[in-house]
């Protein structure tokens, strides 16, 4: 199919994803040989983001307490529930909030 594009009664052009290319289903990234660490790179980055935009703000440490529950607790939970959390991310992950706070 990669070399002629044809294959059967399945439609030309359509794009077949390879070994290790992620694919996105329902929020969980899938495929076969994916990367693991680089998917959850961009969701700790945008943890990150969010928490680094709260640091700015003056907060009470009710409010931090808060914040570190939906950013850091709420952006990762669903992830974590489709999709393994590897050792080293959950390490990241704990040290999180002790550097917002």
């Amino acid at each position: 199919y990669r070399i002629t594009g044809q294959w059967g009664n399945y439609p030309e052009n359509v794009h077949m994803a390879a070994d290790g290319e992620p694919v996105r289903i329902l929020g969980a990234w899938l495929g076969n040989g994916v990367n693991e660490s680089k998917i959850w790179a961009l969701k700790i980055e945008k943890i990150l983001t969010v928490t680094n935009h709260w640091k700015n703000a003056t907060t009470t440490l009710n409010g931090k307490r808060h914040v570190v529950q939906m950013m850091v607790g709420g952006m990762s939970q669903f992830l974590t529930d489709v999709q393994r959390m590897l050792k080293s991310v959950m390490t990241r992950l704990n040290k999180l909030p002790r550097e917002y706070v």
